[in-house]
């Protein structure tokens, strides 16, 4: 028994269950969406942060050798979460290569350092220590955690072994961390982490000014008496504006502002279905008494019991995602990553649920109000659904001919009801702006991070600690033989060259940026611009490995031999050293087939720009430095598939061939060779088996990569894993919108198509006009949507330039596929309600009598 007119809610809801379910899973959707974009910025945060830590340390703050005053006010700041004193000991030579660079700290001041724990833990005592993993060896080959290990004298029992680090390795000075309480002061830096419950900013500005003077002697040089550790500070929203996290704020809003519109639209399109529906039902509850505001009350009462269902189960659906994206990461990164932490923060969860909720009552606040204004008398006579119309008169002659007689109806009812119309075509513009604008937003965060290239899947590399060295054929070939390696590469010197091209062919975005273009010369009878530029070998293998960066173009190396060919890597990271900005991005407007005209300048060379001048010095005079060479561009690569660190102008790569005839040496030969194994738990093996083929070269080193690949491997996955799971949450939210509008569109003119079948139209010509319908709308929607979402696109490079610069580019593959699925989920969307016309009775539809 009904005792009050707030129990219809209830009973709508069970007995519209269809309806209710569709609703609930546009909320679902939205909350989850809400709430995915919140942890996808704090992980990504989270995940650049770690980054940087793994590069620069924990701390945000240095004194070098301060006083006592310094250190007794950093210790009683509540501010400070960990601090310590570190000192940098001498180094102690365990052989004439091989020297250990003992590090003492007191506190915590070894855990903020850029050093990592493999196995084991961090020293607790002056008796233990840890030891980079690869000069273990050195200094005692069978030792093990708990073992004790000898340096310089003193014993210490060895706690922990830590990650490789690839710069120790090349410069043989292996790290070793112990703790001492007596460090000399005037000798160490103190190091200070900030707490994240205070203002990092505010917290940097008064630690800076705690010393009495801002320069000081510090090993016999003068030097800053505060160091900060900006890139950290940067990435945690603590920089100056001008770097870092805080660039992003103007994007990140503009996204948060496209996801509220668009759960907005997703909720309202529903709710407007629910009143729609119940129109007669309204009528009669106002003819019985009922007044507006009760009506207006039964519908917010509705959203409220779904809004209860369905934001709690919508960040439910948000935290699956993150622990899905965190599943994936794990199967598809396996041994090759580091274990990543998931955030799910309690703070997004509460703020997605406030706002997911003010999204439901803002969505049923217009329906609720159309719902109390519906007259009693028009409701039950079914008089509502009928709006005076203008009718079109005029043909579209293109359409009339492709689609006949059901296109040209299909032409006329979509703009017959303008409001319809306008409803129809800002939601699938909505859906359409949704996806392209993320697609923009996830292409950006790509340019703002590193690639995983195949330079993130070496584990070893060989090579020569001679300038002039170079490792042996027969080495290379035994390397090659192991059977625990699965790729190897061959890696040459980068050759420099001065490349001249055409005026037409420099990039607007880099004019700015000094020293990358010249001031134009003659070459060849015309006016050039000089660019220092790089030419780079790759072998075979390396080659192959290229053509799945390939953007435009062929890979041969028989190709390239014979036509004097060069590949050109499309994008370059040049520093603007004047805006303190990187550009990303091509730096010579260069397509495959064009040929460039270079000069060699050498093996060694370093260079600059004098007044705008290119000017090149190097170590030795190159072979044939003065002659002008010309290569042609036989593909075109959209990234870079190793690691190179060339000058500002294009990257070229060609085979050794080539770069013989260009630079005139007689015989190039590899100066390292990379190694990729198959299985990383085979590291010891893989290690051991290459040590005994490089002893026969005492200048060859081996130096393990696989410590750091994987931590930068790990941060940039799951960058990438939370942008596409991020994309699919967005493309299911546009399409719940797509279906939610076309379906409405179908059911409020069930009458009108009643009346079309009645006077003979057959099922065929309906279908089809319907789905006509479907196709013009998609295709005026997504041109409105495009307009739109080029210009946040554009609104969200200017925000993301400022971290990194590139140049912004239409987002046409962004377009292609939002056009696409909105016609395809507009053609499948139609199916269902059209299906349901046509079962129904032609009279009681035309009667409205249910």
């Amino acid at each position: 028994m009904i005792t009050s007119y707030k129990k219809l809610t209830g009973k709508y809801i069970r007995f519209n269950k269809k309806r209710s379910i569709l609703t609930i899973i546009g909320i679902v959707l939205s909350a989850a969406l809400i709430c995915t974009i919140g942890f996808f910025i704090v992980s990504m945060q989270n995940a650049e942060i770690e980054n940087v830590k793994n590069k620069y340390g924990s701390w945000h703050v240095m004194y070098k050798a301060p006083d006592k005053d310094v250190v007794s006010k950093v210790a009683g700041n509540p501010k400070i979460s960990r601090s310590g004193l570190c000192m940098q000991e001498k180094d102690v030579k365990i052989n004439k290569d091989v020297s250990v660079s003992p590090i003492s700290a007191s506190d915590s001041a070894l855990e903020l350092l850029h050093y990592k724990i493999k196995s084991g833990r961090f020293p607790r005592n002056s008796k233990e220590a840890a030891v980079e993993n690869w000069v273990l060896r050195y200094i005692d080959g069978d030792a093990k955690l708990g073992d004790e290990i000898k340096l310089d004298g003193r014993e210490f029992t060895l706690v922990g072994i830590l990650q490789d680090n690839v710069g120790s390795q090349v410069q043989k000075r292996g790290g070793f961390l112990y703790k001492d309480k007596n460090i000399d002061r005037q000798k160490s830096v103190l190091l200070v982490e900030i707490s994240s419950k205070t203002n990092l900013k505010k917290a940097v500005s008064e630690l800076d000014g705690l010393p009495k003077s801002k320069t000081m002697e510090f090993n016999g040089r003068a030097t800053a008496s505060v160091v900060n550790n900006s890139p950290l500070i940067d990435v945690e929203g603590g920089g100056s504006g001008k770097s870092g996290i805080s660039q992003m704020y103007s994007t990140v809003a503009i996204v948060i502002g496209i996801v509220l519109v668009a759960a907005i639209a997703v909720i309202y399109n529903s709710f407007q279905i629910s009143v729609v529906e119940r129109m007669r039902q309204f009528g009669l509850l106002r003819a019985i008494g009922a007044t507006p505001a009760q009506i207006r009350k039964i519908v917010l009462r509705e959203a409220s019991i779904l809004s209860v269902i369905g934001v709690p189960l919508g960040l439910i659906c948000g935290i699956i995602a993150i622990f899905t994206i965190n599943f994936v990461f794990r199967v598809i990164g396996g041994d090759m990553v580091s274990i990543m932490k998931v955030s799910i923060s309690p703070v997004v969860m509460l703020i997605s649920a406030a706002v997911s909720i003010a999204a439901i009552y803002i969505s049923a606040l217009l329906p609720a109000l159309f719902a109390g204004k519906i007259s009693p008398l028009s409701a039950i006579s079914g008089r509502t659904a009928i709006v005076k119309e203008k009718i079109k008169r005029r043909k579209n002659v293109i359409v009339g001919k492709l689609f006949k007689f059901e296109g040209e109806m299909a032409y006329k009812n979509i703009k017959r009801n303008r409001k319809r119309y306008r409803i129809t075509v800002f939601s699938i513009a909505i859906s359409v702006v949704l996806f392209v604008t993320f697609k923009s937003f996830m292409d950006m965060a790509f340019n703002m991070t590193d690639n995983v290239n195949e330079s993130k899947n070496i584990h070893f590399s060989v090579e020569s600690d001679r300038r002039d060295g170079f490792v042996e054929d027969q080495i290379v070939e035994d390397l090659s033989r192991l059977n625990l390696v699965s790729e190897m590469y061959k890696k040459y010197n980068e050759y420099n060259f001065a490349e001249f091209i055409d005026k037409s062919r420099e990039v607007e975005a880099v004019k700015s940026i000094n020293g990358v273009y010249g001031k134009a010369v003659d070459v060849e009878g015309g006016k050039k611009i000089p660019v220092n530029g790089t030419v780079t070998v790759y072998d075979q293998n390396a080659l192959d490995a290229s053509k799945k960066y390939l953007q435009s173009g062929s890979i041969d190396s028989n190709k390239l031999n014979e036509e004097n060919g060069v590949i050109l890597v499309g994008k370059n990271l040049v520093y603007d050293r004047k805006e303190k900005e990187t550009y990303v991005g091509p730096v010579a407007n260069i397509k495959t087939g064009d040929e460039v005209v270079l000069k060699y300048s050498g093996k060694t060379s370093t260079t600059s720009a004098d007044n705008g001048n290119i000017t090149n010095s190097y170590r030795k005079s190159a072979k044939n430095s003065g002659s002008i060479k010309k290569v042609k561009v036989l593909a075109v690569l959209k990234d870079e598939p190793f690691d190179l660190y060339g000058q500002n102008g294009p990257k070229l790569i060609t085979t050794r061939e080539v770069a013989e005839k260009l630079t005139g040496i007689g015989d190039i030969k590899p100066v390292g060779v990379d190694i990729s194994i198959k299985d990383i738990k085979n590291e010891d093996a893989a290690k051991s088996q290459i040590e005994n083929i490089i002893k026969s070269d005492p200048s060859l080193n081996l130096i393990n990569n696989l410590d750091q690949n994987r931590n930068q491997k790990s941060v940039i996955l799951m960058i990438e894993i939370l942008i596409y799971g991020f994309v699919v949450v967005v493309s299911l939210i546009g399409s719940v919108n797509i279906i939610n509008t076309l379906t409405t569109n179908v059911i409020l003119r069930r009458r009108e198509f009643a009346i079309l079948k009645a006077i003979g139209l057959t099922k065929k010509g309906l279908k089809k006009m319907i789905v006509l319908e479907g196709f013009l709308y998609a295709i005026i929607g997504t041109i409105y949507g495009s307009i739109i979402s080029c210009g946040l696109s554009y609104m969200m490079y200017r925000g993301t330039v400022k971290v990194r610069e590139f140049s912004w580019q239409v987002p046409w593959s962004g377009i292609a596929i939002a056009a696409a699925a909105a016609i395809i989920i507009g053609y499948l969307s139609v199916l269902s309600p059209l299906s349901r016309i046509n079962r129904g009775n032609l009279i009681d539809t035309i009667r409205e009598d249910y």
